[in-house]
């Protein structure tokens, strides 16, 4: 199925300069950089705040936004993450598209699977224009991108997997994490 019958895909908010940090603010700026390939974002308190007054009516990002970066895109490079947090005052920056699931037939998480998928990048790769930077055009991204649709019960199941892979890669990092611990404590009383 096209994406624009599963999404509706929005910008985000275009500053008219670079986005400068305002402590005092009462709005937080998600930008690309700040979208890793893990797949989900819940915590928002190392994003860039801003006095709301700089962004008028820009879009609000809602639990379960899927946000996909929209510029400097190569081939393997795309990122797309899913916005977990229930906090009413974080935007966009019109680096990245917010992707907001408007049917049933998908889940939000699914959606960010196959984002960050071969398969998916190689649909992407097929809609980025421009040679030197890549952009993700909007409109092309809403109308050609196509979005395989398994059942529910298969998505909950790749879901699931994709989850039980990702625990399995944090127990593995933390035991590597360990074992250097182990050689530098050998290797410091062997040597001192």
């Amino acid at each position: 199925m096209k994406l624009k019958d599963l999404a509706k895909v929005m910008p985000g908010y275009a500053f008219r300069g670079a986005i400068e940090a305002d402590f005092q603010g009462d709005t937080l700026v998600l930008q690309a950089r700040d979208i890793s390939r893990d797949g989900f974002l819940a915590e928002v308190s190392h994003l860039t705040p801003i006095s709301r007054k700089q962004t008028g009516r820009a879009e609000v990002l809602c639990k379960n936004d899927v946000l996909l970066v929209s510029r400097g895109l190569k081939s393997g490079s795309f990122r797309a993450t899913l916005f977990m947090s229930d906090a009413s005052n974080v935007i966009a920056s019109s680096s990245v598209h917010i992707l907001r699931v408007k049917t049933e037939k998908m889940l939000p998480e699914y959606l960010v699977y196959y984002l960050n998928s071969k398969g998916g990048h190689d649909a992407l790769s097929q809609i980025v224009s421009g040679s030197y930077i890549g952009v993700l055009s909007r409109g092309r991204l809403s109308e050609e991108l196509d979005i395989p649709l398994p059942s529910l019960r298969q998505q909950k199941l790749l879901i699931d997997l994709a989850s039980n892979i990702r625990r399995q890669e944090e127990v593995l990092e933390r035991q590597k994490v360990l074992r250097q611990g182990i050689v530098d404590e050998v290797f410091k009383k062997i040597t001192a």
